[in-house]
């Protein structure tokens, strides 16, 4: 279980993309035609995302893109793209809640597919505000 968020300056996006930052391309695939992996990669290295390390016993166990929002009535966390395989545990997302609290944030949001949505339900009682929907042109 991670135990530490490390947050990984814009400047040095391109070594952790080497050292593993490069599986957040697994959660860009559901989203493609938003961002790609590669587009993820730019907007990360332009500070326009955080990228965040979560680390257990020193290794570097999960990758997240996120950005703090301040909203008209709220601030939040939103998590555009995380990679945590065995990792989305109520302990790594405590870690999360703590660093949007240091932010000023009183929530954390981000949009997911509906079995990220079911497990997020059960494992961490978040509830959905709504779904959003398209239709193509």
């Amino acid at each position: 279980m991670p135990d530490k968020i490390v947050h990984i300056h814009q400047a040095h996006v391109d070594k952790a993309w080497s050292d593993g930052a490069s599986n957040l391309a697994e959660a860009c695939k559901w989203a493609s035609r938003e961002v790609t992996p590669d587009q993820l990669k730019m907007m990360l290295a332009r500070g326009e995302r955080q990228l965040l390390a979560l680390e257990s016993e020193g290794q570097k166990v999960a990758w997240a893109a996120v950005q703090v929002q301040q909203l008209p009535n709220i601030r939040i966390l939103y998590v555009y793209s995380i990679y945590a395989p065995g990792s989305t545990s109520p302990e790594a997302f405590a870690l999360l809640k703590d660093l949007a609290r240091s932010e000023g944030c009183t929530t954390i949001r981000g949009a997911c597919s509906e079995q990220v949505a079911r497990l997020w339900e059960r494992k961490l009682q978040a509830k959905r505000l709504y779904t959003t929907m398209e239709i193509e042109l």
